[in-house]
């Protein structure tokens, strides 16, 4: 991620195989310009794997600030769906959606990698976010960060109040199921086998922090497609 990216918003989802070449042009053609062109955000990223089940699409979208995804323009544009927005969002299963502060990093800064894993995290009762949970987060990013092949680890926890509020487009998703996010450990390496192989291992360090955070079943994507904001 880019130094000044303190704010990231994650989207996991599936795709009905009939609809994924005509999400895919959407996505390329319209969407992303249409959210870079939103004050703050500064990278767009897309990344695809080949299941047919579950969450084959990854989106994650860098900004200045995790306020950047409460802010008028982006609501605006959340309560104004384009007619091709409303017609792809049939295409849409089984979707996560997450606006996440970051709050560690560690890696080759500024880099991306050709593939990404992510891991969720979700808060158990007696997480605290606290000076002492941000620390331990920061050495498990650094000692993720060691792991051959890996180029890049960010951690973030997620303000889930954003991400629920009430849009035009999350009424145009009722029917994907969507879920909600604690948080998440993205990790960006040289390709996808290559971090398929690590899975394990990198969920092991995750999972050894104590701090009240479990950990859901790591995913690998590819990236396919990264756009930069012009501003």
């Amino acid at each position: 991620m880019l130094t000044q990216s303190k704010g990231f918003l994650t989207i996991w989802h599936g795709l009905k195989a009939s609809g994924r070449p005509e999400w895919e042009r959407w996505h390329t053609v319209e969407h992303m310009p249409e959210r870079l062109g939103v004050p703050g955000f500064l990278i767009g990223r897309r990344y695809m794997n080949d299941t047919s089940e579950g969450q084959c699409c990854f989106t994650l979208y860098e900004a200045s600030d995790i306020a950047i995804f409460k802010s008028a323009p982006y609501l605006e544009r959340l309560n104004n769906p384009s007619p091709w927005t409303a017609a792809v969002a049939k295409t849409f299963t089984n979707l996560t959606r997450g606006a996440c502060r970051r709050i560690a990093r560690a890696g080759f800064e500024g880099s991306y990698g050709g593939a990404i894993l992510t891991i969720r995290l979700v808060r158990e009762p007696d997480f605290e976010e606290n000076d002492n949970t941000l620390d331990s987060l920061q050495k498990i990013a650094d000692e993720l960060s060691k792991i051959d092949g890996v180029t890049e680890v960010n951690i973030g926890l997620s303000d889930t109040k954003i991400t629920q509020t009430e849009t035009k487009e999350r009424a145009l998703r009722k029917g994907t199921g969507e879920s909600s996010l604690d948080g998440v450990i993205a990790v960006e390496g040289y390709e996808y086998q290559l971090l398929l192989e690590r899975a394990e291992k990198i969920r092991e360090t995750a999972e050894g922090s104590g701090l009240y955070l479990s950990t859901e079943i790591p995913q690998v994507h590819n990236l396919s497609y990264l756009l930069f904001s012009n501003d």
